[in-house]
């Protein structure tokens, strides 16, 4: 004659039920912060080897920063307008051997790229790391002049933008292929960040930092984590942006660390932005 087992009561069952549901709700938020931690720190991984791959580019071209774009059809992935189009993305490849790190872990995947394009060569031109063109790549006269900045030549290179976390290509209004431009030995949105204010830094740049900026309001629609009014330098780390420096280290800042020396908000108009301090501007060569 077997015993008789004692069964849960409803009540039990429902005490049981309710801790569970509390211990989840108390888990998964840390571990929502957990995995965003753990993307922030890949990321900013990946903007320091795409940085130092950049410095490692100087050692064998004159001391001379990755050109924004070098417009060669020798050995170019693309061409554009019948111009070979070779990225900074692509001139540091060499450096890198990995397309990977020019993808952000925190931002969306890229957009599907039309069948016969190479995995890699999709990641090298739509990066999602833009270079500070204004600074360590500048364009001048009409038709343009891409000049690289020498390396030794920056009064504070700790203090100098290099590279920063931007917007992916499923985050902007273009298909997978497309990007803006300015025309023949231009530069394009797809591989760049703005700084600020850049009328000011350099004759040629896109857009300054704000509110109702081209980028916030046609080219990104207003999607500010993506960088829609921060030049397309994304806020996607708790606010932050993932920034390198022409010293070669790197970190996480908040926009307005970042726009030191103006006077930005990201509610502050566009055409309103100004350098109001140009000793503590972070985006010049100076």
């Amino acid at each position: 004659m077997s015993k008789r087992q004692k069964a849960f009561t409803l009540i039990e069952l429902l005490v049981v039920i309710a801790i569970i549901a509390i211990l989840a709700a108390i888990l998964f938020p840390v571990f929502a912060q957990a995995k965003a931690a753990a993307k922030k720190t890949s990321s900013l991984s990946n903007v320091k080897q795409t940085n130092l791959a950049q410095l490692m580019y100087g050692g064998d071209y004159d001391d001379l920063f990755t050109p924004v774009i070098a417009w060669s059809a020798n050995g170019a992935p693309a061409f554009v307008g019948g111009a070979g189009y070779q990225p900074w993305t692509w001139l540091e490849l060499p450096y890198m051997k990995n397309g990977d790190i020019n993808q952000d872990p925190q931002a969306p995947p890229l957009e599907p790229w039309p069948a016969g394009w190479p995995t890699l060569t999709a990641k090298l031109l739509a990066p999602q790391y833009g270079l500070n063109y204004e600074a360590l790549s500048p364009l001048t006269n009409s038709p343009f002049v891409i000049t690289p900045a020498s390396q030794s030549s920056l009064g504070k290179p700790a203090e100098t933008v290099a590279m920063a976390a931007k917007f992916s290509t499923a985050e902007d209004a273009l298909g997978a292929t497309g990007f803006y431009w300015a025309g023949s030995g231009s530069w394009s949105t797809t591989v760049v960040v703005d700084g600020p204010e850049c009328w000011t830094i350099v004759p040629w740049c896109f857009v300054n930092w704000g509110k109702g900026s081209w980028y916030d309001t046609s080219y990104l629609n207003g999607n500010i984590p993506a960088g829609a009014r921060t030049g397309g330098a994304s806020m996607r780390a708790g606010n932050q942006m993932i920034v390198s420096w022409a010293d070669g280290h790197a970190g996480g800042y908040a926009a307005g660390k970042m726009a030191q020396g103006t006077n930005f908000g990201l509610e502050v108009p566009e055409a309103n932005v100004v350098i109001n301090n140009a000793d503590l501007y972070l985006w010049d060569n100076q």
